[in-house]
This record gives structure tokens, C-alpha cells and sequence, in this order.
């Protein structure tokens, strides 16, 4: 196999550091700028563009509460201080439910699902999975252009669950098979190019996944698309 020159782990959680700043910046510069004009035009505003800026508000919040949420699993699970609570799951409702949901918060996507029949059940924390799902989902649908199709695949075999999203955007050179730090590197050597996967969510991701004991890759084809993998063990 090529040797691959990244920076590794610990450089990668530097960088990550280094992007909290900006991911939290953007929704507090938004919620800032959308109170400010409320206060200033406010006796000018229609009851339409006043609730227009309430929502942005809104959102910007709950981005950053998610984010803060975030940040702090990562902190718990690096400390192993994050309790998971795991229960049986049917796997093909659990993901019908998830893209059910990111239709909602997405018009501009279809997402289809690919899901192999009589799959077991899995024993993962369905919140932290969900929460898995639901920012991989959200950012295939950043990194793909409005109108293109979004996969969700889920197979199985004697000793794992395999699920799949696949987004249409522009691919990562030289990573038909990498892991996420690997990912972020080379989405960090590319930035620009249409690639707007958030490295800290796929972080998160990562140590989600490694804390029920499975595996997460990329496999992307420049000009083709990225599908981000996941792997998790079977129910004993």
C-alpha cells in the first residue's frame, strides 16, 4: 500500500482546535447581526421580516447549542467519560426515520435509500447513532450540488452492519480508501473546491463510531463523489 503523508492525530485534533473559533463565529455573528437590525429597524420592519429574522436567530442558536454539545462529547469520550446506552434497534425504521427527517430540513436534495432485506437488529445508543446519521446526511447535502441525488446504502454481513452516504460533490483526490484523518487533511489541502464537509462534525462522527466499537472511512473518486462509511459490530 502508498505510504500516506499526512499529519496524523494529533495534529489533525490542532487543527480542529483551531476551527472551533470559526464554527462557532458564524451562527454568533449571525444571531448578533440579526438582533442588532431588529433593534435598529424594528419600527420599520413588517410582521414578515420580523419573524424572517426571529427564525435566523433561532437557528443560528441552536446551531451553536449543537455544536457546544458536541465539543463536549468529544471531550467526554476522549476522557471516557461518556456513557453510551445502548438498546436494541431495527436498523431499516431507524434510518427511514433519519432520512425522513433530512428531507424536512432539506428541499433541494432527493436522498434515496439502498437497504438489504431481513437485516438484524444492532445494539447502539440510538441518540449519539442518530446524531451520526443526521450531520453525515446534512453533509453530503452541503457538498453536493442543489438537484443531485443523495444515497443512504445499508448492508450486512455475519459480523457487521455497513451503512453508506454518498454525496455528488466534487471528490477528494487520492482517497478511494482513507481514513478520517487522512479525510481532513486532504479536505484541508483542497479547501475552495467545493468540498464543505465540516471537520469538526466528521470528528465527532469518528469518535462516535470508535465508542460503540466500530470503523469509519471515506471512499472518494475525483469528479465522481465521497461516500463516507460506516461500520458497526452485530448484536452478539
Amino acid at each position: 500500500m502508498k505510504a500516506i503523508n499526512y499529519t496524523g492525530k494529533n495534529e489533525i485534533n490542532t487543527k480542529l482546535l483551531s476551527t472551533v473559533s470559526h464554527e462557532l463565529r458564524a451562527p454568533l455573528t449571525a444571531i448578533k447581526g440579526y438582533s442588532t437590525m431588529l433593534l435598529e429597524y424594528f419600527p420599520g420592519l413588517t410582521a414578515e421580516e420580523t419573524k424572517e429574522y426571529i427564525q435566523s436567530i433561532d437557528s443560528a442558536t441552536d446551531r451553536m447549542t449543537r455544536l457546544i454539545e458536541n465539543l463536549l462529547d468529544v471531550t467526554r469520550l476522549e476522557e471516557g467519560r461518556l456513557n453510551l446506552e445502548k438498546i436494541d434497534i431495527d436498523i431499516p425504521k431507524f434510518i427511514e426515520a433519519a432520512v425522513k427527517e433530512a428531507e424536512s430540513r432539506n428541499g433541494h436534495h432527493v436522498i434515496l435509500t439502498a437497504v438489504d432485506g431481513n437485516l438484524p437488529r444492532i445494539h447502539i445508543d440510538p441518540n449519539r447513532m442518530r446524531l451520526v446519521l443526521d450531520d453525515l446526511i446534512d453533509n453530503a447535502t452541503k457538498s453536493s450540488p442543489d438537484g443531485t441525488e443523495i444515497l443512504v446504502s445499508v448492508k450486512a454481513n455475519d459480523r457487521e452492519i455497513e451503512v453508506g452516504i454518498t454525496s455528488r460533490d466534487p471528490g477528494v483526490p487520492e482517497c478511494e480508501f482513507c481514513d478520517i484523518p487522512e479525510l481532513l487533511y486532504k479536505m484541508e489541502q483542497i479547501k475552495g473546491a467545493g468540498i464543505n464537509n465540516s471537520m469538526l462534525e466528521l470528528y465527532i462522527c469518528q469518535c462516535l463510531i470508535e465508542a460503540h466499537n466500530g470503523r469509519i472511512w471515506a471512499e472518494s473518486i475525483a469528479g465522481k463523489g465521497t461516500t463516507i462509511k460506516i461500520a458497526l459490530p452485530l448484536t452478539s
